[in-house]
C-alpha cells in the first residue's frame, strides 16, 4: 500500500508541474496572434497609392508625346483622398507641361486611375533610357498623410542621319586589273550611328565582301576602302549597286541604294604597242639627221665664205 501510495503522490506531481507549462504555451500562442493580428490591421488601414503599369512611345524632340501612367489604390476597404500626382526627371530633359502635376479627389479600394502626363522632351536631350520619379501624395479618411514614390523608364531617340560621298566607279577599267575607290561616311544626325556598312554588287567587279565603317559619333565622320578585281571574260558596261545599312542607338535599321555602272575595258594589246612605239623612232631619226646635216652645212659653209674673202682681200693688195 505504500508503494502504491507513493506512485500516485509521484503522478500527482508531475501533472501539477505540466499544467503550468501547458498553461504558458497557450499565453504566447495567443500573444503572438494578437501581434500578428494587430499587424494586419495596422496595414489593413494603411491605403497604399502606387503606380501598377505606364505606357509610352518613344519619346523624340520634334513631337508632342503623351506618358500614361496607371495608379492603383491597393487597399481592399480603405478609399484615398486629396491626391497629388507629380513627375520629374532629374536630368530635366523630358519635362512635363504646364507644372507637372495632378490633382484627384478620390479613389475608391481597389480603383486605379489613369493619369495622361503630356511631356516635351529637349532638343539636346541624350539618347536611351531615362527615369522618371513618379510621386503621389495622398490622405485617408481620417485625413492621415501618405506618400508614394516609384519610378518609370522612358525612351528617348533622337534624330539619325548619315551622308556620303564617293560612291562612284571609275568612269573605265581594264579587263583582269583591280580598281579602287574611297567612300567617306558623315554622322549629320544627333546620335550615334551603329554597324554601318557597304555592299558592292556590280557585275565583273569582285570585292571582298561586305565593308564596316563600324560606329560613327554623331557629328564625326570616317572613311572606308574598296578595291575590285576586274573580271577577264567580261567587256563593255556594266552596272550594279551599292548598299549602305546602318542602326540607330535603338536598333532600328536603316539601308539605302546607290545605283553604279562602269566600262570594261581590254588591256593594251603589248605588240602593237610596241610598233607604235618603233614608228616614232624614224621621225626622231629623220629630225636628228636633218638637224646634223643642217649643223654641218653650217659649220661648212662659214669657213668657206671666210676664205673667199680673206682670198679676195689679199687679191686687192696686189694690185
Amino acid at each position: 500500500m505504500k508503494k502504491l501510495f507513493a506512485l500516485v503522490l509521484i503522478c500527482f506531481f508531475c501533472a501539477s508541474a505540466a499544467i503550468p507549462v501547458y498553461a504558458q504555451d497557450e499565453d504566447i500562442q495567443e500573444t503572438q496572434m494578437q501581434t500578428v493580428s494587430e499587424e494586419e490591421t495596422q496595414n489593413a488601414s494603411q491605403p497604399r497609392l502606387m503606380v501598377s503599369s505606364y505606357d509610352s512611345s518613344v519619346l523624340t524632340p520634334s513631337e508632342d508625346h503623351t506618358v500614361k501612367i496607371t495608379f492603383k489604390n491597393y487597399s481592399k476597404d480603405k478609399s484615398v483622398y486629396n491626391i497629388k500626382l507629380s513627375a520629374i526627371d532629374e536630368s530635366g530633359d523630358i519635362r512635363a507641361d504646364g507644372v507637372g502635376t495632378k490633382y484627384v479627389d478620390k479613389i475608391k479600394a481597389g480603383g486605379t486611375y489613369e493619369w495622361s502626363l503630356p511631356v516635351t522632351v529637349a532638343k539636346t536631350a541624350v539618347s536611351g533610357e531615362h527615369k522618371l520619379s513618379v510621386t503621389a501624395e495622398y490622405e485617408d479618411e481620417y485625413y492621415t498623410p501618405f506618400t508614394t514614390s516609384d519610378t518609370i523608364a522612358v525612351t528617348v531617340a533622337q534624330s539619325v542621319g548619315l551622308a556620303y560621298d564617293g560612291v562612284i566607279l571609275p568612269q573605265k577599267v581594264t579587263q583582269g586589273e583591280t580598281a579602287s575607290i574611297t567612300v567617306n561616311f558623315m554622322n549629320t544626325g544627333k546620335s550615334v550611328v551603329r554597324n554601318c556598312s557597304i555592299k558592292f554588287d556590280v557585275e565583273g567587279l569582285q570585292t571582298g565582301g561586305v565593308l564596316f565603317a563600324g560606329e560613327i559619333p554623331a557629328g564625326s565622320n570616317t572613311e572606308v576602302s574598296a578595291n575590285f578585281s576586274v573580271s577577264k571574260d567580261m567587256l563593255g558596261e556594266v552596272s550594279g549597286t551599292a548598299t549602305i545599312s546602318y542602326e540607330d542607338e535603338l536598333g532600328g535599321q536603316y539601308s539605302e541604294t546607290v545605283d553604279l555602272s562602269t566600262v570594261i575595258e581590254e588591256p593594251p594589246d603589248e605588240t602593237k604597242k610596241e610598233e607604235e612605239e618603233k614608228s616614232k623612232y624614224p621621225l626622231w631619226w629623220l629630225f636628228l639627221i636633218v638637224g646634223i646635216a643642217a649643223g654641218g652645212a653650217v659649220g661648212f659653209a662659214v669657213p668657206t665664205v671666210l676664205h673667199s674673202r680673206k682670198q679676195r682681200l689679199e687679191d686687192e693688195k696686189r694690185l
